[in-house]
């Protein structure tokens, strides 16, 4: 029961949770990256006898989509991850409630004297990723693994980053997500404890390079597709 309250009922174990399940979605997305990059990755760097018989970037797609589906392991970290991103945003929503009712400001780590705007800001960028992620879901996971009405996922993701609006929408999403990885690093290593001067700067470097380099790679790959 401690624990129970501990995690959920108080400031401290929100803003824990918070941390947690942030740092799990980062870790999926670093892996999301990996996988994606495949998609602009020259047709002659897969020559067969090296690839076992994966002779183009479809191939390879299709090979890497269709273990990521039937793998039962992968399968199990997939509900894990829903899991983490729906407890992510209630316990955003709840934390920023709290705040708004006993001090009427928005959840930030920082004083808002010195507080940059993406972190004054991570309940409209949350809310902005939100809507994305719901989009790109129903775009490509709900299509290809539940409703399997999508069989070949690189043509799904192909012809969907033809549609101009779409790539701008993907843009937007990754803009705020970049936005909000910078604070939200920043954030969780505060929320568990690590306050030391020196290391904090170096985590806040360390956040706001990261954060950079995921958002300009994840941004390029449907600009690369759109032109193909």
């Amino acid at each position: 029961m401690a624990f129970k309250k501990g995690l959920f009922k108080t400031s401290v174990g929100r803003k824990n949770l918070m941390a947690f399940t942030g740092l799990f979605i980062i870790f999926f997305l670093i892996i999301h990256l990996i996988g994606n990059l495949i998609l602009v990755i020259p047709d002659s760097f897969f020559p067969i006898e090296f690839w076992n018989n994966v002779a183009n970037v479809h191939d390879m797609y299709n090979a890497y989509s269709h273990f990521l589906v039937h793998f039962w392991p992968v399968t199990i970290v997939a509900y894990i991850l829903y899991a983490a991103i729906i407890i992510h945003i209630i316990d955003a929503l709840l934390i920023t409630l709290q705040n708004k009712k006993s001090q009427g400001e928005k959840y930030m780590v920082t004083d808002t004297s010195t507080s940059s705007w993406y972190s004054r800001n991570m309940g409209v960028l949350g809310t902005v990723i939100g809507i994305f992620i719901v989009l790109h879901m129903a775009q490509f996971w709900l299509q290809y693994k539940v409703l399997k009405i999508e069989h070949d996922l690189y043509h799904l993701v192909l012809a969907t980053f033809k549609v101009w609006w779409y790539v701008l929408i993907y843009e937007i999403g990754i803009i705020a997500l970049g936005f909000h990885l910078v604070h939200g690093i920043e954030s969780a290593h505060r929320s568990l404890g690590v306050y030391h001067k020196k290391i904090m700067k170096a985590i806040e470097l360390i956040a706001l390079y990261f954060s950079l380099v995921m958002a300009i790679l994840f941004a390029i790959i449907p600009i690369i597709l759109y032109f193909k």
